[in-house]
């Protein structure tokens, strides 16, 4: 184009507008906030809800190695995940946690792919948090000694029993096995779980807050009972530990550890036998996502910036310390006691301690030498047992129900704004009962076995916490690079050692439990493929959100234009010919008259991944022609159909002229769904037929 370009008056700069943003990404206002220390109650219910199962999860995996195992555990929780969440946090302070700082750092197509990934990963998660707790609550209630809570299920085992003969056959056949006391309460509890969601469907009310804060408190107190006084037991009897230590020291770790490393009892050989069954302790890590998710809760100081709340910041990297901390020594403390005091048959035998270590505890179960816990603490028995067990069904149900609150306003709007959900699905809330349907699907397949469900919630939890491992080292290297520091990829080195961690992790869960992965890998696939045919399914949506700006002028100069009565607008595009070519050509084939008068648009691309877009206009003229700048577009049709809309809302009806292109239609299809830019006559000439404005407003699109 010709060098000679005049600015119209006022004109600048492309100034930063505070209104780029969609209105979804902007922060909203949080309805109800509290201190940080109680919404640490809140996110403590799926964290701190752990230790009702992790000890004898631990003590599965790794057998006496399990405290040892548990120290790697809270190594990566004090000395990875925090340093990641930590610098999350500051990045992502508006509840987006890692989903939106990957959106941001990672843009195009492949960060829009990597964000799919993610939330595909954070459903699985849902799900599995959902039903994993629930068959753990149940583990609780199905085998407490507790004999009025045993009655209750007797009769009601009976009642099924008396029921299931008069069935017809067909439903007999499809139900055979399936009644068991086990699966029974889960869905049970399911069931209770998902009437409080419907109860507190508008989130983290007020109410909701407090019963959180009261469930944790009770929970810790009663934990904090069981395992300090296993711990002062063990402080008084060193012996004990002596005697756990040397039967580390001498007897051979548990598989899946290779044979070569089953003689080395040096501290480098616990270490290489610790290393490999880390993955599998790793629902330890489970939480710190969802802190992040609910940040908007943290109430922040009353002179913070709505864009960037340095108050709420700090308050929730507080929190976080304190949860990591927090839960780091009662892992250490729960997986130790229970290790050392209790007989080792006892925590893998289903219906004594196996998935309720602390709880047996608590009931007064024998320990490895045959006396009774309550030597431990007088008060263990029925009555403090039947409480702890009350406590511990109900934070692994408020556990579930926290995070699936959280997750169903975190991947409906998400998977809405990128276009990959359709109106409709999102005011009917379908995800939300797709999500509560495949609890109960997965339940059943599963027959609410606890260890069946863990294959897959692993894989969840470990690729959630890699995905925020890149983000956060990313962004890092972005912000370094931006202060010229390094032009190469030079990630850091403690993010880098977080995603290899947490990803090589998932690797080894995923192959000791394929089918885990399998199911994990299966709603990744489901995820991406709806979200794609929704995609696609939506483009022809018009997703404008209206037009920014560049400067006063413009805006004085756009509205006078959309007021006169000028006639043709010619689309251009960049770099392929000069104005007084395109203008030659436009009023030869097309037959406009010489003092017709034409304005030139030039529409340019930003990030065609994006679904909704507010472009930035600017105006000049280029040798006496008038050009009308639109950059910041997610799609060139939009933003053209947008434009030719805008001037016909007043004085004349402008026609759109299009030069015509010999390229392959469905090229040109892939490229307008994937790209924004193909097709471009058609599908401004849809948009603008689609459009909501009477028939004598709308423009006509003329192809010559």
């Amino acid at each position: 184009m010709p060098a000679a370009t005049e600015a119209l008056p006022s004109e600048s700069a492309e100034p930063p507008s505070t209104s780029s943003d969609p209105p979804s990404r902007r922060p909203a206002v949080p309805p109800y906030t509290a201190a940080w220390p109680v919404v640490l109650c809140v996110v403590g219910l799926d964290y701190l809800s752990t230790l009702a199962y992790q000890p004898s999860i631990a003590f599965g995996a790794a057998g006496r190695l399990a405290p040892l195992v548990t120290v790697l555990l809270a190594a990566a929780t004090l000395f990875l995940a925090l340093p990641v969440y930590w610098s999350i946090a500051g990045r992502s302070p508006h509840g987006g946690g890692s989903t939106a700082l990957l959106e941001r750092v990672v843009p195009g197509w492949f960060g829009k792919l990597l964000v799919l990934v993610l939330l595909s990963f954070g459903a699985v998660d849902l799900v599995f948090t959902r039903t994993f707790s629930a068959a753990a609550a149940a583990e609780h209630i199905a085998h407490s000694p507790d004999p009025t809570w045993q009655a209750v299920l007797e009769s009601a085992e009976q009642a099924g029993n008396r029921v299931w003969p008069s069935l017809p056959p067909a439903v007999q056949a499809r139900t055979e096995g399936l009644w068991t006391r086990q699966l029974v309460v889960t869905v049970i509890v399911l069931a209770i779980g998902t009437a409080a969601g419907l109860w507190f469907f508008k989130g983290y009310t007020r109410g909701f807050v407090r019963l959180a804060v009261v469930v944790v408190v009770v929970y810790l107190a009663l934990t904090f009972t069981v395992v300090g006084s296993g711990a002062v037991h063990l402080w008084g009897n060193p012996d004990l530990l002596r005697q756990w230590w040397a039967e580390v020291v001498q007897t051979p770790p548990p598989d899946p550890l290779p044979q070569g490393e089953r003689g080395d009892r040096s501290a480098v050989g616990l270490l290489a036998a610790c290393l490999p069954l880390f993955p599998f302790l790793a629902l330890g890590l489970s939480g710190f996502e969802l802190t992040l998710m609910a940040m908007p809760l943290v109430r922040g100081r009353p002179d913070d910036d709505p864009r960037h709340p340095r108050g709420r910041i700090r308050r929730t990297r507080l929190l976080l310390v304190v949860a990591a901390v927090t839960m780091s020594l009662y892992l250490l403390g729960s997986t130790l006691v229970t290790t050392v005091l209790m007989p080792p048959e006892a925590l893998v035998t289903d219906g004594k301690a196996k998935y309720r270590a602390l709880a047996y505890l608590a009931h007064g179960g024998a320990l490895a030498d045959g006396t009774p816990a309550a030597a431990i603490n007088p008060a263990f028995g029925l009555l403090f047992g039947t409480l702890y067990d009350a406590s511990t069904v109900a934070i692994l149900a408020l556990a579930g129900l926290s995070f699936a609150m959280t997750l169903s306003s975190w991947i409906p709007p998400y998977l809405h704004r990128l276009g990959m959900e359709f109106d409709w699905s999102v005011r009917l809330g379908l995800l939300v009962w797709l999500f509560t349907g495949v609890k109960f699907a997965v339940t059943l397949y599963y027959g609410a076995d606890v260890d069946a469900h863990r294959g897959a919630y692993l894989t969840s939890v470990l690729a959630v916490f890699a995905f925020a491992a890149v983000a956060a080292g990313v962004d890092v290297w972005q912000r370094r690079k931006g202060r010229g520091r390094s032009r190469w990829f030079r990630p850091p080195p403690l993010y880098l050692l977080a995603t290899l961690a947490f990803a090589g992790s998932g690797v080894l869960v995923a192959v000791g439990r394929p089918l885990g992965a399998a199911m994990a890998g299966a709603f990744v696939a489901v995820v991406l493929v709806v979200s794609m045919v929704s995609r696609a399914w939506r483009c022809t949506e018009f997703r404008f959100d209206g037009f920014d700006f560049a400067d006063p002028g413009t805006e004085a100069e756009w509205k006078r234009l959309a007021a006169s009565d000028f006639r043709v607008l010619v689309p251009v595009r960049s770099g392929l010919e000069t104005l007084p070519e395109k203008e030659k050509e436009i009023r030869t084939y097309h037959r406009i008259p010489a003092g017709e008068p034409i304005v030139f648009a030039q529409a340019e691309l930003a990030d065609p991944s994006d679904f909704h877009h507010r472009p930035l206009l600017r105006m000049t003229r280029e040798n006496g022609r008038v050009v009308v700048h639109i950059t910041r577009c997610a799609s060139v049709p939009h933003a053209l159909a947008a434009a030719a809309l805008d001037l016909a809302s007043a004085g004349a009806v402008p026609e759109v002229h299009f030069g015509w292109s010999a390229e392959n239609p469905v090229t040109a299809n892939l490229h307008f769904v994937l790209f924004g830019h193909g097709n471009v006559p058609w599908m401004v000439q849809t948009l603008i037929r689609r459009a909501t404005v009477p028939e004598n407003r709308k423009p006509r699109v003329i192809v010559g």
